[in-house]
């Protein structure tokens, strides 16, 4: 499966890379719309399901880690006007990207339960057509949207638009490598959404609602109710990060970070915006420290990169897993 790098300096070597070994269990999707993928495997002892990853018309994936030695594994795949068959084999699962090991007390542990189908594992090459399990419908069921679900969660406030020609109020957060938007539809939520409107791009807020439908990186909220939260350091850090960066490698490579939103530009063109998060431990990360995730916001990858320095004027970012160091200088404002 292709995946878009968040940092055009790195799209040679990526290229480059040894391609995955054809041999192995691999799920393509032969239908003509995006779906999300999360899979169930089984690892040291534990079921452990992971989602969401795009996979466009025509890829296909190797779900399983390699040299996994388990008979089945278990999938389920998602897109808006598809119909997914189960084996009504339930696993937890969540909006956005998530990990969850088990099946059991999902709702206590902040997920929902989902069906998923089975699949046996071959010891030839074996492709699992997506058709075989989502087939387009005129009216699918949204399973996101059902009765929706809880939602709280620390988020970044990415601004708002106040009500205008017929249209409601709507505010737009960050979190999670996701983006969600909530519209002033319901008279109890006008004192959250007139609070919203006094702040300013990327404060730090805790929301809770019902997330009422979502797909990839992106979803709908309810919104309850919205407060201010103590920034901490890794609010401070992404308020730090604010602003225009030029590669100091190549100057035709820059982006610019406004709230949890980077748009990254090489030579002109403008990549597709991708949602960050400054976490304190990233996959592929061997120790603790302050790492950047990157989440594109149109197929959903994640790319994680470890800050290695921040000052006024020049950031360091270690990519990871290749360890390739990226220092950027920033751009003065206007």
């Amino acid at each position: 499966m292709a995946f878009f790098l968040w940092l055009p300096a790195l799209l040679l070597a990526a290229l480059s890379e040894p391609a995955a070994a054809s041999a192995g269990t691999s799920i393509c999707n032969d239908t003509g719309a995006l779906h999300q993928l999360a899979v169930t495997a089984r690892t040291d002892g534990s079921w452990i399901t992971q989602g969401w990853q795009a996979l466009a018309p025509g890829d296909c994936t190797n779900p399983l880690p390699e040299g996994y030695q388990g008979r089945f594994f278990y999938f389920r795949a998602e897109s808006p006007g598809y119909q997914f068959r189960d084996d009504s084999i339930r696993f937890c699962t969540k909006a956005g990207p998530f990990r969850a090991g088990g099946s059991g007390d999902c709702a206590a542990r902040g997920y929902r339960e989902q069906a998923f189908a089975r699949a046996r594992i071959s010891t030839d090459s074996q492709k699992i057509p997506l058709s075989s399990r989502s087939q387009a419908a005129a009216a699918a069921p949204d399973t996101d949207a059902a009765g929706g679900t809880p939602y709280t969660a620390a988020v970044v406030l990415q601004g708002c638009s106040p009500e205008q020609e017929g249209a409601p109020a709507a505010c737009r957060f960050v979190g999670g490598g996701m983006e969600i938007r909530a519209t002033a539809g319901k008279q109890a939520a006008v004192p959250a959404f007139a609070f919203l409107m006094t702040l300013q791009q990327g404060a730090p807020l805790a929301v809770e609602g019902e997330l009422i439908s979502s797909f990839g990186s992106h979803g709908d909220l309810d919104l309850h109710s919205a407060a201010l939260r103590q920034p901490n350091r890794h609010d401070r850090l992404l308020r730090q990060m604010q602003g225009r960066w030029v590669s100091a490698a190549d100057p035709g490579d820059s982006f610019t970070l406004s709230g949890a939103v980077r748009q990254v530009s090489y030579r002109g063109s403008a990549m597709p915006p991708e949602f960050v998060s400054v976490l304190d431990t990233c996959h592929g990360a061997g120790t603790a420290g302050d790492f950047l995730l990157a989440r594109d916001s149109e197929r959903g990858t994640g790319l994680c990169y470890r800050i290695q320095s921040l000052g006024s004027d020049e950031l360091t970012l270690i990519y990871l897993p290749r360890g390739t160091r990226l220092v950027y200088r920033r751009l003065p404002e206007g």
